[in-house]
């Protein structure tokens, strides 16, 4: 077990690593366990619908028997966009609730901070994971927060992809400005859609394929991690965690030395 809080990552002894990888740290939020995986739910359906949609010989993406089965599912391509339509409105409306009454309490920090906030430790990590990938350097990389910045980077692009897929979608469902606008949402549609699927695809590898990635993949189940995870792979988190810990105990201290001198007076 560490006795202290290191400034930096240090090597571990066997029995610090096993006493480590048997103890767990909270890393998600409840709120933020369930959102993604409603989120994940919503996107699945939406891919499967709406890339069921596109039937213009120039643009679609999938075969004719995929098409002819969500048709045959949906009984009916109308069918299928009112369902995609729903669900759509449905996400819209789960964000903007989540959105309003999350932000204070939690997801100001969660978001803005932890989960797309970049730092000097982030830019040097994607600057030497390039060059590592390119066999440039063997320089390891600095220490990470809760999130690395390749997550980070992915969560920028969600983030700022949302909006524009809400909008786009708003706009096609109703008719809004005309068609010359109606036309250019669904551009912008199909484009932000495209360029947040082509990160999902890393996202879900890296989460649920990837080995040492693992323990985040649980996380979003049971909302913890632990410890050696924290500590091997987003060591700022879990300094910050441990020194909060750490200011904890020694405030309990202090109360109980406040207690005891008060009996000791009486």
């Amino acid at each position: 077990m560490i006795e202290t809080i290191p400034d930096k990552p240090l090597p571990l002894t066997v029995e610090q690593a096993e006493t480590m990888a048997n103890r767990m740290i909270k890393k998600h939020h409840v709120a933020i366990v369930l959102l993604h995986w409603f989120n994940a739910l919503t996107w699945l359906l939406e891919l499967v619908t709406g890339v069921g949609l596109i039937v213009a010989p120039a643009l679609k993406i999938a075969p004719e028997w995929y098409l002819a089965v969500v048709g045959g599912v949906f009984d009916g391509r109308a069918n299928v966009l009112r369902f995609h339509i729903a669900v759509g409105m449905v996400w819209i409306v789960v964000f903007a609730v989540y959105g309003i009454f999350g932000w204070r309490h939690y997801l100001k920090a969660e978001v803005l901070r932890n989960e797309i906030g970049l730092d000097k430790d982030d830019i040097d990590w994607l600057r030497l994971r390039i060059l590592l990938i390119l066999g440039r350097t063997k320089k390891s990389l600095p220490p990470q927060g809760s999130y690395n910045a390749g997550q980070k980077m992915y969560a920028l692009l969600v983030y700022a992809a949302i909006p524009v897929i809400m909008l786009t979608g708003l706009i096609m469902t109703f008719h809004w400005f005309g068609t010359f606008v109606v036309g250019w949402a669904m551009v912008l549609h199909f484009t932000a859609v495209g360029m947040v699927v082509s990160g999902l695809m890393v996202h879900v590898y890296m989460g649920a394929v990837f080995p040492e990635e693992k323990p985040a993949f649980y996380s979003m189940i049971t909302g913890m991690v632990n410890e050696l995870y924290a500590y091997r792979h987003h060591f700022k988190w879990w300094r910050e965690v441990k020194q909060n810990e750490l200011a904890w105990k020694e405030q309990l201290r202090a109360h109980e030395s406040e207690l005891v001198a008060k009996q000791c007076g009486n």
